[in-house]
């Protein structure tokens, strides 16, 4: 039968080997210096990946790697093919001792090693476990995976064996090992005994007493776990301080989480790699069913473990395992993945085939048909068939990761409101060359997150790729506008704008040459210095293109941006003022003039600029919020307050009027109201992804 499993493992995953690098592998495989030498051991924890941070056998594994082909990527998925195959063999042992141990069992040796190939082969071909598999990054779950199997079947065998120190001792060492692997390993000493009382000793107490120094042993390895989380920046990890989200609205988001893995066990259709966009602000009304389904499970779990039932010890495995990642602890750049359903399917998988092999099996003995060669070979059959299938649509699930195009539209085909999947798809077909291609699905992904500097540095390469200079530098200095520190941005921007402004500061000094008291071009030679950091050379030609051409209002505003910009409010003042008088219902140059007003304190000035831009163009959110904010520092409490209601009503998803509204309305005893717009401001808050 191991042969038959191996075959069965190489053909669903035939085609993994030719599956690129992907996503993460980029930073832990391609792009983490630490992995390209082997020596000294004693270095792995110095990985620059965030995803090998306190898994030092992980990174370990891809430094042999390395050392074996360098980055040929067949190496790599080679090793992770046969960890999964050690697993499933691992899994055959764990699953055979367990129905042999359970006295309900009745069964013969024959049946319990064919039930338990089965429960083997199914897990080992399900295409659910195509992620730990094929994208190579994610041997976390697969190491992390073959120590747990390896301790837990370790310390049934030592249960059972004359030789009880030596399997115990290699329980707690591949226990051990497994915490440098992945955090989840740490329900490995939860599980042996939870499998000691359901399989093993009668009671807690015997168990105790008989086994404490083996539980001790294996509860010891915590302590290896949290000396490795404590060397890393585990709230960095794992994405805890991106988000508001707090631990029981993440506990609420993930009860539908788990249905939907539960989901994907029982039927594998609509597999995707990434699930970032997942609703985070689900109410605990509207996932009631799925809550309540689980604590169901939960509770049956807690009754099947104390009154031994075999199938309390999968519930077990199946919530502690899930625990680290799906329980109160929030990770919201990933509030789902089908990874973590690696080992938790095994119990799916376990309990499903034993309840139906005991209710098919009692119908069988009723009607005298069980003991015959036909209902042999109609498990056979089944199991072959279910064998079959599920190694079909594995291989169907791997061609999908042939290139990293094919596996990021696969997500955007199935989610289509994940921004980082369009983003991660537009990156893809940039790499291979299709700039031109990949404009639309960066266009796409920023307009899910505009936020996202990644995003907009990426679409403006595309679109400088692409022929689009002038767009693409404009992007480069809206990403840094919004994230200054942001250095690839600032990296690509310099190197582009070099090459471009040069040349374009050489043609309007062409042009002064032959045209002189040409204003335009004085202004134009502006722009371009002040797009360069030369702000004095720029304040210069603003002034002079002034000189020849007093009445243009759209240059001395933008002389009153720059001087702005460099700290001049007074002469910015009298410049916005003057392009104010030229252009009276430009909102735009009243609004900069009471910004600086309101930085200088200068409330009633602030309230006239604003006034007059709110008389030019009612709907101006930033002139209602300001004058709003120089309104209440005056004492015009009302005022102010009609004036952020307004600006609520403009932007209503922006979580800070709501606030501020809610404190002027608390200020005047409005006691009520404020509450309501603290808890919509909350609200809102919660929602950002």
């Amino acid at each position: 039968m191991p042969v038959v499993l191996a075959t069965l493992c190489a053909a669903a995953y035939a085609n993994t080997f030719r599956a690129p690098f992907i996503f993460d592998d980029f930073f832990t495989i391609l792009n983490n210096p630490s992995i390209r030498r082997v020596w000294p051991l004693f270095d792995v924890a110095a990985t620059t990946s965030a995803a090998l941070w306190g898994r030092p056998l992980v990174a370990l594994s891809l430094k042999l790697n390395y050392a074996l082909g360098g980055y040929n990527v067949v190496g790599y998925h080679l090793f992770n093919v046969v960890v999964h195959f050690l697993n499933a063999m691992l899994a055959f042992g764990i699953v055979r001792r367990a129905l042999i141990h359970f006295p309900r069992a009745d069964a013969s040796y024959e049946e319990t090693t064919a039930l338990a190939y089965t429960v083997a082969a199914l897990w080992m071909l399900h295409p659910l476990a195509t992620e730990s598999v094929t994208y190579v990054t994610q041997r976390t779950e697969l190491l992390m995976g073959f120590f747990l199997l390896s301790s837990l079947y370790c310390f049934i065998r030592g249960t059972e064996s004359r030789l009880r120190t030596a399997w115990f001792g290699l329980a707690v060492i591949a226990c051990t090992l497994g915490m440098g692997t992945k955090e989840e390993m740490v329900a490995a000493p939860l599980l042996a005994v939870v499998y000691d009382h359901v399989f093993g000793l009668p009671s807690w107490r015997g168990a105790w007493r008989d086994r404490a120094a083996v539980y001790a042993g294996l509860a010891a390895g915590w302590i290896v776990l949290l000396a490795l989380q404590i060397t890393t920046n585990l709230q960095w990890k794992s994405g805890i301080d991106v988000s508001p989200l707090g631990c029981w609205d993440y506990l609420v988001m993930q009860s539908g989480v788990l249905i939907h893995y539960l989901r994907l066990a029982a039927w594998p259709s609509g597999l995707v790699l990434d699930y970032s966009d997942w609703p985070r602000t689900l109410s605990l009304a509207s996932l009631w069913p799925c809550a309540l389904a689980l604590l169901a499970l939960f509770v049956a779990s807690l009754w099947a473990i104390r009154r031994r039932r075999w199938w309390g010890f999968w519930g077990a495995w199946f919530f502690l395992l899930l625990a680290p990642s799906s329980s109160f602890l929030p990770l919201p750049t990933e509030p789902a993945a089908e990874r973590r359903m690696y080992l938790p399917l095994l119990a799916v998988i376990a309990v499903t085939l034993g309840v139906v092999w005991r209710g098919c099996r009692g119908i069988g003995q009723r009607i005298r048909w069980f003991r015959s060669d036909a209902w042999a070979r109609l498990q056979i059959a089944v199991a072959l068939a279910l064998a079959l299938a599920l190694g079909a649509s594995t291989f169907e699930r791997n061609a999908q990761y042939r290139s990293a195009e094919s596996i990021w539209a696969d997500v955007v085909a199935k989610r289509p409101g994940n921004s980082r999947a369009e983003a991660n798809l537009g990156m893809a077909l940039l790499e291979e060359g299709n700039a031109a291609g990949s404009i639309p699905h960066f266009l796409e992904a920023l307009r899910l997150d505009p936020d996202e500097p990644i995003i907009r540095s990426d679409l403006a390469s595309a679109l400088v790729a692409n022929g689009q200079t002038t767009e693409g530098i404009a992007q480069f200095q809206e990403t840094l506008r919004g994230s200054p520190d942001y250095e690839p941005a600032r990296k690509a921007l310099s190197l582009i704008t070099q090459s471009e402004f040069r040349s374009a500061i050489q043609r309007c000094e062409a042009t002064l040459a032959a045209h002189p008291d040409d204003p335009s071009a004085h202004a134009n030679l502006a722009q371009l210095l002040a797009d360069m950091g030369r702000r004095d050379e720029a304040i210069a030609q603003y002034e002079q293109a002034i000189r020849l051409e007093p009445k243009n209002a759209a240059t001395r505003y933008d002389l009153a941006n720059l001087l702005a910009e460099s700290g001049r409010d007074a002469q910015a003042i009298l410049q916005y003022t003057a392009a104010a008088q030229l252009a009276p219902t430009d909102a735009r140059i009243q609004i900069n003039l009471g910004n600086l007003h309101l930085k200088k304190a200068h409330w009633d000035k602030a309230i006239a600029a604003y006034t007059e831009a709110l008389r030019a163009d009612p709907s101006a959110f930033e002139a209602h919020n300001n004058i709003a904010i120089a309104l209440a520092n005056r004492g015009d409490l009302a005022g102010a307050t009609a004036h952020f209601r307004e600006a609520a009503r403009l932007h209503p998803h922006q979580p800070e009027i709501h606030r501020e509204l809610a404190e002027l309305l608390d200020r005047q005893g409005l006691h009520d109201e404020a509450q309501r717009e603290t808890a919509e401001a909350q609200r809102l808050s919660q929602s950002k992804p």
